[in-house]
């Protein structure tokens, strides 16, 4: 906690020397509100090229720096919880995504467009990627397979890290808060950008405490030491640079590194009544070199990325050893990347058609105590896409994008991933969007190779090195309708069909107990209507509201998914003040019934048990007391949401200063 307190001394010392010296010039005028309803300009991962969020052929959002710093969040979860057609999960493990309907290992994750490793359980923790580094993030619903591969059945979250555009940047932060315990976090970034250079270093420390829910009426007195905590104690702090060299008018060369390190602690309590303190380490490595060219409208694009995530797990069983458990898992993620972008000339004058090739090389190593031998894959893949223009003319505009893309793997073989996106505006302010893909999910090498024995409960389960990639046919089809500048409506109906799902299967009995294995033998279709409302009453106001129904199935067993809500409802209000200086957002989600099943009376047949509805509601007001310094309140999870089957952190106060120059 000392080293808390000295950071947020320090920063607040240095905002003042920002201060003092804003007062010292005069404020240059305040950022006039946003024009559009639309919060983000620019998309990447929904064609792999620079493509304006509002000209986008398939269902793309983009949340801007401007919307993310209003919001208060600290970390990509905090982010996205609150957001349109999106669920964000909770864990001791940290958060998870799903998208419309589907898990988090169907979700791929992206940071510039790479992937990112460490998936724990099938999902990526959100809680790594803080905001300080983040410029923006890309939502993209829907099957992209046929340009990143495996993972994207459900959509894609790409993360653009911030760059720097001015001769001298400086941006420090300290936010302090409490409630169920104390919240801490101390940022900072500087950069410079001539016209041959830019550069960025940045980093932070961020704190939280663990938290338990309160007990429920029929639970035993026990000392708060020995209760089981719902959220863990977070320590995590991260540093990371970038390097832009304008080489020559037409060629780029960048270079990133990132590094993250993180602690995760907590209490465990088994079925009976045994104790465990947990403890989750976490070290994460990212380096990427990439270069561009171009010649006159062809571009050229190839980049280099190894990626390093170790996790080493400790459950510690009070007073007694037989139940400890340790674990020590380390990836390796390497990845080459081409790609040219290439209007095709000779087809059309008038540059109708914007092709994109490339290929892509992967490389991943899993290396795991729990594993038969260490997990090693290579994918080779390449994709073809063309953005054609079929027609543009007197307000009327229709595209096509078709792409498709193969890979070869070396643990499951070939995969071809098809999609064709159509976009018709038949009026100004009216797009019809359509598209249908197929996409694809590898099977992961806990899957194919883990070898694990509990024997103190009786039971093994053996990884299938036989298992067969799971498969997806998604269609996406929906509106967006702005008949004024004030006004926008949009509507998105989805249906995703996943085949040969990985799926738990008995083998038989041995002298340990039950064998379990994994099979392809799961299906489950997830279908519904996502919607959303957007207005700008006055020009400082922005209201948005969205409901999203989701009829998420598991065809297997005939019933609905574990965890999915049919409703869910969201609110977004945007306040900012330009003459005042002064600004505000509020966050609202509503959440319906979810079923969750378990074998509660030990009969041998799951019972259901539906939790009910919750709410959660964040608050946030800021000031801008001279043009290079704020200082801002909020509160998070308002309505003190939370219970069995809802570990989010219970209500927070929270407060701190930003100074940039």
């Amino acid at each position: 906690m000392r080293t808390f307190l000295a950071l947020s001394a320090l920063l607040v010392v240095l905002m003042s020397a920002v201060v003092a010296h804003a007062q010292e010039t005069p404020p240059l005028p305040p950022p006039a509100p946003d024009e559009e309803l639309r919060l983000g300009a620019i998309e990447v991962v929904g064609s792999r090229t620079d493509v304006a969020e509002a000209e986008a052929a398939g269902n793309v959002e983009v949340i801007d720096r401007a919307r993310i710093e209003r919001s208060g969040a600290r970390d990509l979860g905090e982010i996205l919880e609150e957001f349109q057609g999106i669920t964000v999960s909770h864990s001791f493990r940290g958060d998870e995504i799903l998208m419309q309907g589907l898990d988090p290992e169907y979700v791929l994750v992206l940071v510039d467009g790479i992937r990112v490793p460490g998936r724990i359980g099938g999902a990526i923790d959100l809680g790594r990627f803080t905001v300080e580094d983040i410029e923006s993030v890309e939502i993209v619903r829907g099957p992209s397979s046929a340009l990143y591969g495996s993972e994207a059945i459900a959509g894609v979250i790409n993360i653009r890290t911030r760059r720097s555009t001015e001769p001298f940047e400086l941006d420090l932060a300290t936010m302090a808060g409490g409630g169920a315990g104390a919240v801490i976090d101390a940022t900072g970034r500087t950069g410079f950008a001539t016209d041959d250079f830019s550069a960025r270093l940045s980093g932070g420390v961020h704190y939280a405490d663990a938290f338990r829910l309160p007990p429920g009426p029929d639970a035993l007195m026990v000392p708060n030491n020995d209760r089981p905590t719902a959220g863990s104690e977070r320590m995590q702090w991260n540093l990371g640079g970038d390097f832009r060299w304008q080489v020559d008018p037409d060629s780029e060369l960048d270079l990133r590194v990132d590094y993250l390190s993180r602690r995760l602690s907590g209490v465990d309590v088994s079925a009976g009544g045994a104790i465990f303190d947990r403890v989750q380490l976490a070290d994460q490595l990212q380096v990427v070199l990439g270069g561009s060219h171009r010649a006159g409208r062809t571009r050229i694009r190839t980049w280099l990325a190894y990626s390093l995530f170790r996790e080493q797990y400790l459950n510690d069983q009070r007073n007694a050893v037989a139940l400890d458990d340790v674990q020590d898992n380390r990836e390796q993620l390497g990845e080459m990347n081409f790609q040219l972008d290439q209007p095709l000339d000779f087809l059309s004058e008038s540059g109708d058609h914007r092709l994109t090739v490339g290929y892509n090389l992967l490389f991943q190593e899993l290396a795991s105590e729990r594993l038969e031998r260490d997990g090693r894959r290579v994918r080779y893949s390449a994709f073809v896409q063309d953005d054609w223009t079929l027609l543009d003319a007197n307000d009327m505009l229709l595209v096509a994008v078709p792409g498709v893309r193969l890979d070869v793997d070396s643990q499951f073989g070939t995969q071809v991933s098809p999609k064709l996106a159509l976009r018709f505006d038949p009026v100004p302010g009216l797009s019809i969007r359509a598209s249908y893909g197929r996409g694809f999910r590898a099977p992961s090498f806990q899957e194919l190779l883990l070898r694990f024995e509990n024997t103190s409960v009786g039971y093994v389960v053996m990884g299938n090195p036989g298992l067969g990639a799971e498969s997806s046919g998604s269609l996406q089809a929906g509106l967006d309708w702005t008949p004024f500048e004030e006004l926008r409506l949009s509507a998105n109906y989805f249906r995703n069909d996943v085949e040969g799902m990985i799926t738990t299967i008995t083998l038989d009995d041995s002298p340990t107990g039950q064998v379990f294995s994994y099979a392809n033998i799961g299906s489950a279709y997830t279908q519904g209507l996502e919607t959303l409302v957007a207005v700008r009453p006055i020009p400082e106001l922005v209201l948005q509201a969205s409901y999203v129904f989701t009829d998420a199935i598991d065809a297997s067993a005939n019933r609905t998914l574990e965890g999915r809500a049919a409703h869910r409802i969201t609110g977004y209000l945007s306040f900012d003040h330009p003459e005042w200086e002064l600004g505000a957002t509020a966050r609202v989600a509503a959440t319906g019934e979810r079923p969750f099943y378990a074998d509660s009376n030990g009969d041998g047949v799951e019972e259901v048990t539906f939790a009910p509805w919750y709410a959660q509601c964040d608050l946030r007001i800021w000031k801008n007391l001279t043009r290079h310094f704020e200082m801002f309140v909020g509160v998070d999870n308002l309505f003190d949401a939370g219970g069995t089957f809802l570990s989010v952190r219970p209500r927070t106060f929270y407060g701190g200063l930003r100074g940039r120059y």
